[in-house]
């Protein structure tokens, strides 16, 4: 058996080997014919000379096969070059530094034909200008060799279309003109096939990479087809001046793109009035506008990732990590206040005890440790002695100090030192009071450090999380989007396209509210889509103020069903439980569920308050915890009783397929992967108990048809177990259906038990 495999594997590598040879054999064919000056085709050579080498006797004889069709008799000369290089190349072949050199390819290609051009110059006797057509023709091969010879290891290399620089960019464009060339020649009443996919090259470029992509590819064709015959030099001008205006005009969409450039290559090609070649251009003109106008949106999605220039990412990479680095110090700063808090507190507990005691312990040592009648005073013991002053406690808690007559009262005529007694037990008791002052403000402090400062800490390192996720900007898509929603009557305020370690691709506008509109139309999304050369999702939207904030995110490769069902305790008309469920924007599906203390009106109150502020936080951005940490604090100062409320919340990673789970003081929560349940039931503590309240957090993979089950602790006042097995069992299409049968076990359940809020929230995870 395994040998049959590494046959089978041999064959398709020989065949592989076999058709890559074969289509360098046509590509070969293809350029040779390329001609330019009229009878001049220099790049054949240069494809043989720009390949790699493995495949450079395939493009030789395709050369030399295409040579022999254009030029018939006179392609001696040209294939005798394609030879030459063929044989340099094989001679230099195990020098791999000489044929990696990016000036090899040039020379080779130029040498041979410069050699055999100025032979035949010399010995015809031909003029000066032949002389001069033999050196450009031996230049354009050697540019011709350096664009091919780029391409080819950009096509052998790992990046990816869309991090290609502008220079890589019109290396390729370069390339593809010298291939379209070679239809030139293919013609009817002088319109010419070549020309007609140079300007539709050229609108597509125009249209998806905007004035960059114009420049670059209404230039590169320009220069190319304006080259190939004299009376054809207007050509240069006329699609570069195209190009240019073409890509000015892209944001008004694919007739505006069009238009431009049939109404400036009107303007250059007909400026020394009308010709037979003036005319074919014009007529090439219309019939490549009406080819790009009826392209699916679809395909131009995908030239778009090809023309759209790379923006650098150095700068931005720089300010990037300037800002992480900036957050990552404020939020170290604030989470030292609390250090800060608590060494103060740690230094007034060494100056003073925290028993009243204390303060007539000190005052011994300070007034009796030098008095010499002090064993006189101590007959009965110091405890005695520390009994008797303590009787003076009374006093000190009413009038907040002694006199002397009350110091003589308690000792009698033992103490021959009474007014320094009473002075140093006021003053001590009045530092005790101060200490308590104090650490009664430390403890406020404390607890506004934790509530607050605490939770703007956890902002702050959330949002260096997010920076630290997304790896380049890209502003020249957010510069087509904003242009693009000005054209259709928005105004975006803000525009940023963003990608993360992960190449995915997440579009945030900022709207003002007004502009609310926008989010009901398909048309934008698709529009943004093609602009971003992505497929997006559609858009997620939070409102701040009269602002809105919208999010496009790339179409992730999963999707979740989800469905829900609440009973209410002794069918009230509020419920104590709240929950709601949204996409996050940036490829997550956010689930949250909270169960207030108690039931009615004061627990709906609190489960509704912490799910509104934990989802509106999500949505602007911020962590998990900083966003309980938030609900955390309004629960806390919402009233004087105690306030208290769950949180189960459900972050599942529609790219990756990574589901997280995070509990503040919520019940189990059911998974089923490939059949099998999982029960994550983590330790935690409501929020609104303490200042400082953190999730819990676990992970778990998840695929298509995995089961995700979020229950409320009234569904599982009595037990769990019959929750799994429902969730093992079940096999309907709908998960509605084991929702509300889940909600109708549990209520009867209840029936043996104490009555409570119960929610259900049901997740399949599907293909998208």
């Amino acid at each position: 058996m395994k040998v049959m495999q590494k046959a089978a594997g041999a064959a398709a590598a020989v065949y592989r080997s076999a058709l890559l040879r074969g289509v360098y054999f046509l590509g070969g064919v293809l350029v040779s014919r390329g001609a330019v000056f009229g009878t001049y085709a220099p790049f054949g050579v240069a494809f043989a000379a720009a390949v790699p080498y493995e495949n450079a006797l395939a493009a030789a004889l395709g050369s030399c096969f295409g040579y022999i069709l254009l030029l018939r008799g006179e392609s001696f000369r040209c294939v005798a070059s394609v030879v030459t290089v063929f044989a340099l190349r094989w001679l230099f072949s195990d020098l791999p530094k000489v044929n990696g050199s990016r000036v090899f390819a040039p020379l080779i290609s130029a040498a041979p034909l410069l050699c055999t051009g100025a032979v035949i110059v010399l010995a015809t006797g031909k003029g000066k200008t032949a002389a001069v057509m033999c050196v450009l023709e031996a230049l354009l091969a050697g540019v011709g060799a350096y664009f091919l010879h780029e391409t080819s290891l950009l096509a052998a290399g790992s990046k990816g279309i869309a991090t290609f620089d502008q220079q890589e960019i019109a290396c390729i464009v370069m390339t593809g003109c010298i291939f379209l060339l070679s239809a030139n020649s293919l013609s009817i009443g002088g319109i010419s096939l070549g020309r007609i996919l140079a300007v539709t090259a050229v609108l597509f470029c125009a249209y998806y990479g905007s004035v960059a992509g114009g420049c670059i590819g209404g230039t590169a064709t320009g220069i190319v087809f304006g080259l190939s015959a004299p009376e054809y030099g207007f050509l240069a001008l006329c699609y570069s001046f195209g190009g240019l205006m073409a890509g000015v005009f892209s944001y008004v969409g694919k007739i505006g793109a069009a238009a431009a450039f049939l109404l400036c290559s009107a303007v250059v090609s007909l400026k020394d009035g009308v010709t037979a070649q003036t005319a074919a251009v014009f007529y090439e003109t219309v019939a490549a506008s009406l080819i790009f106008l009826f392209i699916p949106k679809e395909m131009g999605n995908k030239i778009a990732l090809f023309v759209t220039p790379h923006t650098g990412k150095d700068a931005g990479d720089s300010l990037r990590r300037g800002v992480i680095m900036r957050l990552d110090l404020a939020a170290r700063a604030i989470s030292g206040i609390n250090d800060a808090v608590n060494s103060v507190a740690q230094r007034l507990g060494d100056c003073y005890s925290n028993e009243l005691e204390g303060v007539f312990s000190r005052t011994i040592e300070e007034s009796c440790s030098r008095c010499g009648m002090r064993a006189f005073c101590e007959r009965d013991g110091e405890e005695g002695h520390r009994e008797r002053m303590m009787g003076l406690a009374p006093i000190l808690k009413s009038a907040g100090e002694v006199e002397e007559s009350d110091v003589k009262r308690i000792f009698s005529k033992r103490c021959c030192r009474t007014e320094e007694l009473a002075r140093t037990l006021s003053d001590n008791y009045s530092s005790y009071k101060g200490y308590l002052a104090a650490k009664a403000r430390a403890a406020q402090i404390r607890g506004v450090v934790a509530g607050q400062f605490s939770g703007l800490a956890e902002i702050l390192y959330g949002m260096k999380a997010e920076f630290e996720r997304y790896e380049t900007c890209d502003t020249a898509a957010a510069e087509r989007i904003t242009a693009a929603l000005k054209v259709s009557g928005f105004l975006a305020l803000e525009c940023s396209v963003r990608t993360d370690t992960h190449d995915r691709m997440t579009v945030e506008l900022e709207l003002a509210d007004e502009n609310r509109k926008l989010l009901k139309r398909d048309d934008v999304c698709r529009e943004i889509s093609r602009l971003c050369g992505r497929k997006l999702s559609p858009p997620q939207s939070s409102v701040v103020g009269n602002r809105v904030r919208v999010t496009f995110s790339q179409l992730p490769k999963l999707d979740v069903q989800v469905a829900s069902a609440q009973h209410s305790c002794r069918g009230g008309r509020l419920c104590g439980d709240s929950f709601n469920y949204f996409n996050d924007g940036s490829g997550r599906f956010i689930a949250v569920i909270s169960d207030g203390m108690g039931t009615g009106g004061r627990a709906a109150v609190d489960g509704s308050m912490a799910v509104s502020i934990i989802s509106r936080l999500v949505k602007a951005g911020l962590g998990f915890d900083a966003s309980l940490g938030a609900a955390n604090s309004a629960l806390m100062v919402k009233s004087d009783d105690e306030s208290l409320a769950t949180a189960d919340i459900l972050s599942f990673d529609l790219f990756s397929g990574e589901a997280e789970i995070m509990k503040a003081g919520a019940p189990v929560t059911f998974f089923r992967r490939s059949g099998k349940v999982i029960r994550v039931e983590p330790p935690s503590l409501p929020a609104g108990i303490l200042p400082d309240v953190k999730l819990t957090h676990d992970e778990i993979d998840l695929d298509d048809g995995d089961l995700i089950v979020m229950v409320s602790d009234g569904a599982v006042a009595m037990s769990d177990e019959w929750i799994g097995a429902m969730v093992r069992d079940f096999e309907g299409a709908d998960v509605q259906e084991l929702v509300n049968d889940i909600i109708d076990e549990a209520m009867i359940s209840s029936k043996f038990g104490r009555d409570d809020d119960i929610t259900v929230l049901g997740v399949r995870v599907m293909s998208s």
